[in-house]
């Protein structure tokens, strides 16, 4: 007899070690799964109810407040951050007192009388060796970062001072150059080295009440005026760029870190302003939420977030692409604090500063519901997983009902309500009065006048 032996064909599994190996002892074990949908035709129904799940999930782990820092008498009017050491932060205060902070640790490292009256501005060199102060005393002052020689009785001395005619509303530093520029009733440039400035430009009558340096053209300075003017200055040309005068007051501003062209305003009228330099005369966006004035804005340092500061006593975070732009991704509050003059974000874009009419600047993350912690292993694949899962099913109902609930104090609650009813009132009388259903949009609307 003859026997006709088949071959038999064996399929190996070969797995990395580094992928299949346990971080700790507690961890579960991987499961091998085949995703192919022919074997698992319940795929999109199981994907939607973890990502009702991840909404839910998302929702009670946030806890945003990190921590308050007592240190001030009187309101924070100002913050600004090392760029070479993200646990460093300086205030400023309305009595004229200065702290150097060491926002790991949440203590104060210094903290001393900088200036007779209040303290309306501050910037640090881009070394992050010198630290400018600027006053209603009509003094900025160069101080030392590095205190540490000093005894408990001992009390800072500046290195150097810079006088003015007029007293100071804000100063930004160049991010090159030893230079920065100032605000007041003429917009200054000054050369660190120099006590007297070696630019000055003058728009008019009105006072100059903020100003910042381009991140990117860093020879370009944006201001914002009492006569509710936007204006663009270039110091190469020592000319004017551009100008446009809002409904009113923009009290704030500040610059993209990845965009040249694009700033963000917080303005008098409870809104804040996305411009464009390539689309002249008008904002580009308008973020509404506040139902009080914005006191102070900042970008976050991946150029897709911004965060304002308000006098409803809230901070609230907006993203430059979300599609509704009438209300606020993220709103942070505490029953004590008040008024808020002045935001800032870490430069490694965890968390948010902000400084209160109460005299204390409060640390937020800037992700609400992400762990301080370092995520490793299979905790950090399933974080990443979950929330894919909430963004890809963001726009359904469900998700997005669970997503963008907030605890709202009332008073905002209401009044932000209120607001809505009058815009439509406001609406409805305008269509009937232009006999038309063709509204300008809301940017064109709040613009007066474009100078160029």
């Amino acid at each position: 007899f003859l026997y006709f032996i088949e071959m038999v064909k064996v399929h190996t599994i070969s797995r990395s070690n580094l992928e299949w190996t346990k971080d700790r002892a507690g961890e579960l074990p991987r499961a091998h799964r085949n995703y192919d949908p022919k074997f698992n035709q319940m795929s999109k129904q199981v994907e939607f109810n973890r990502a009702v799940r991840a909404a839910k999930l998302d929702r009670m782990f946030a806890k945003p407040f990190v921590g308050a820092m007592a240190g001030h008498r009187d309101t924070v009017q100002c913050l600004a951050t090392d760029l070479t050491n993200l646990s460093t932060l300086v205030s400023g205060a309305m009595d004229g007192g200065l702290v150097i902070w060491d926002t790991f640790q949440k203590k104060p490292k210094v903290a001393f009388d900088a200036h007779k009256h209040a303290i309306e501005g501050i910037t640090l060199s881009p070394d992050g060796v010198a630290c400018f102060s600027a006053s209603r005393d009509k003094i900025v002052r160069m101080w030392d970062m590095d205190q540490s020689n000093l005894s408990e009785n001992e009390t800072p001395k500046p290195i150097s001072e810079y006088l003015s005619d007029f007293p100071f509303s804000s100063i930004d530093h160049h991010y090159r150059q030893p230079m920065f520029v100032t605000s007041s009733d003429h917009i200054l440039v000054w050369d660190v080295n120099r006590t007297k400035p070696i630019q000055k430009f003058v728009w008019g009558d009105d006072t100059v009440s903020f100003c910042r340096f381009n991140k990117v053209e860093t020879d370009v300075v944006a201001c914002c005026m009492t006569d509710r003017g936007v204006l663009i200055y270039d110091t190469r040309s020592k000319s004017a760029h551009s100008k446009i005068v809002m409904e009113m007051c923009c009290s704030s501003l500040s610059w993209s870190p990845m965009d040249p062209n694009v700033f963000v305003a917080g303005s008098d009228d409870w809104n804040c302003y996305l411009f464009d330099l390539r689309l002249p005369g008008r904002p580009r966006s308008v973020f509404q939420g506040h139902i009080h004035p914005v006191t102070s804005v900042d970008f976050s340092p991946t150029g897709t977030h911004f965060v304002a500061g308000s006098q409803d006593n809230t901070v609230r975070v907006w993203e430059l692409s979300q599609t509704t732009k009438s209300n606020s991704q993220e709103l942070f509050h505490t029953k004590r604090m008040a008024k808020v003059f002045s935001v800032k974000w870490s430069l490694d874009n965890n968390y948010i500063f902000s400084g209160s009419e109460d005299a204390n600047v409060r640390i937020w993350k800037a992700d609400a519901s992400k762990p301080i912690r370092p995520l490793r292993g299979a905790e950090k694949n399933a974080f990443n997983y979950m929330r894919a899962l909430r963004d890809k099913y963001s726009s359904f109902q469900e998700v997005r009902r669970i997503t963008n609930q907030r605890n709202t104090p009332k008073f905002i609650k209401k009044t932000s309500l209120r607001k809505k009813r009058i815009q439509l009132k406001e609406a409805v009388k305008e269509m009937s009065r232009t006999r038309s259903d063709n509204l300008k949009p809301l940017a064109k609307r709040k613009v007066v006048q474009t100078l160029q």
